[in-house]
């Protein structure tokens, strides 16, 4: 395990295993096919995971294993939670916008 100057937690393919109980070979299989997961990758090819790439790991083990969905349900799903998420930060923000205009009126 790393720290940035950020101090957020990097860990290492291989952690990441350990502390997921999934094989290395099936994080760089989901890699390619989950383009959301995207770790950080160094010159000598090390893998470098954040914690927000681990719940995301965290959560394509469950929709996976789990839940029992397919690799293309459970891109469907993610993607659609996604669009949901990014429609609440919008939603968010727009709210904070009429409010500021209704303070400057």
């Amino acid at each position: 395990m790393i720290m940035t100057k950020y101090n957020n937690m990097l860990k290492k393919i291989g952690e990441v295993s350990k502390d997921l109980n999934i094989p290395i070979h099936i994080i760089r299989f989901w890699e390619k096919k989950f383009p959301s997961l995207n770790p950080i990758k160094k010159p000598n090819g090390m893998r470098y995971f954040s914690e927000q790439q681990l719940g995301l790991l965290e959560e394509i083990k469950d929709l996976l294993y789990v839940k029992k969905y397919t690799i293309e349900g459970a891109k469907k799903f993610l993607s659609k939670k996604n669009f949901e998420t990014q429609d609440k930060h919008l939603i968010q923000e727009l709210e904070n916008l009429i409010c500021e205009i209704n303070k400057r009126i």
